[in-house]
């Protein structure tokens, strides 16, 4: 298992960030202080490194400090193989990502090369909220195991649009069938594939969530995670199987879709249905049994990320340790062994100071920080 780390960074015009250079701890970083201090401004940016762009929000001109025109981050990876620099930079609407010093074509590049895991309150609706959380969920875990299908969700969305606008133009007449047998044929290609990226991720996913579920209620609820897939997916099926399925029911909803004038099959319309000792936990569950199917899930996603990609990814938990029960808490201090992670909250507790005897300690005030070690 790759030792992975984020050794340093540095901010320039970054939110509230003037000017910041800071040094981390390869365990635990607090980053402590009010509300509105600029904790989740540091997350956010330590997160763009992973991802390339925010968690919070689509417009990168809102990551602009106010005043300046211009952007920079730069961060430090460690892994067994040596270091890495990777460096974002922005002027106006110009972004422009490096790794090592070479410039990067297109954003999805990036992935894979910083592996990171987010975990804010967000995060805790997972269970609670509608399908789109869930896609979400899974379309990210996958696409940091495997960068390709970034592309490939990409391409997907492409298709989809054409075939919608197709299908609007059908009610007024000027819409071609053969052309829409096109559409059909390239949009269950690049479906047939994210439902079998889907189906393995979820499968593993699962597993590794039933295990850590009965950890976290002392074996007292069994968790379950099912796929609710756009097709009849089975464990031994291949991937043109899958497609010619895939097919077949795009055109049996043919006359519905072009009655709406929108695509009702596919996966964008998938979901996943987390159960609780047999029971919908997003329809039966309680408050906290929906958070801790959610944190359940967050923590296997760490685990299947280790064995997919023999690398440890890096966690960040942002504000979420005050929406936690105190076990809740100790158990995931307790199960961060080998995890660089990152910690925002408004004070340090007995519990933190228990779990994470060693660590640094970052104050955050108006964009200002200053360091002691714990």
């Amino acid at each position: 298992m790759d030792r992975l780390y984020l050794k340093d960074i540095k901010l320039t015009n970054f939110r509230n960030y003037e000017e910041q250079v800071l040094a981390f701890d390869e365990g635990f970083n607090f980053l402590v202080g009010n509300n509105a201090q600029g904790k989740t401004n540091l997350v956010e940016a330590i997160y763009m490194l992973s991802a390339g762009r925010s968690f919070r929000t689509f417009m990168d001109s809102e990551l602009v400090r106010w005043g300046s025109g211009t952007l920079y981050i730069k961060g430090t990876i460690v892994g067994d193989e040596g270091e890495k620099a990777i460096e974002i930079a922005m002027r106006g609407n110009n972004k422009k990502i490096k790794v090592n010093g070479i410039l990067l074509e297109k954003r999805g590049d990036l992935f894979g090369k910083f592996i990171s895991v987010i975990f804010s309150p967000e995060e805790l609706k997972l269970v609670k909220e509608g399908p789109s959380y869930r896609r979400k969920f899974m379309d990210q875990g996958i696409t940091q195991v495997k960068p390709s299908y970034y592309y490939l969700l990409i391409n997907y969305k492409k298709v989809l649009f054409q075939r919608n606008s197709l299908l609007r133009e059908w009610l007024s007449g000027k819409a071609d069938a053969d052309v829409l047998t096109v559409w059909d044929r390239q949009l269950a290609g690049y479906g047939a594939r994210m439902v079998y990226e889907r189906y393995r991720f979820v499968r593993t996913l699962s597993a590794l969530s039933k295990l850590v579920h009965s950890r976290i209620t002392n074996g007292e609820e069994d968790l379950e995670i099912k796929y609710q897939s756009c097709v009849d997916i089975k464990e031994d099926m291949d991937m043109e199987e899958i497609r010619q399925q895939f097919v077949q029911k795009l055109e049996s909803a043919r006359a519905r879709d072009i009655k709406t004038g929108v695509t009702n099959f596919g996966p964008h319309r998938e979901d996943l249905v987390v159960l609780i000792n047999g029971m919908d936990a997003r329809k039966f569950g309680s408050q906290g049994q929906q958070r801790t199917a959610a944190l359940s899930m967050k923590l296997s996603e760490i685990e299947l990320l280790k064995s997919e990609t023999g690398e440890c990814p890096v966690l960040l938990l942002d504000d979420v340790m005050s929406e936690l029960d105190p076990s809740r808490q100790e158990y995931i201090l307790g199960n961060l062994t080998g995890v660089q992670t990152f910690i925002t909250c408004t004070h340090i507790t007995d519990i933190m100071k228990k779990s994470c005897p060693k660590g640094k300690v970052f104050h955050v005030d108006s964009g200002i920080i200053t360091t002691e070690e714990q």
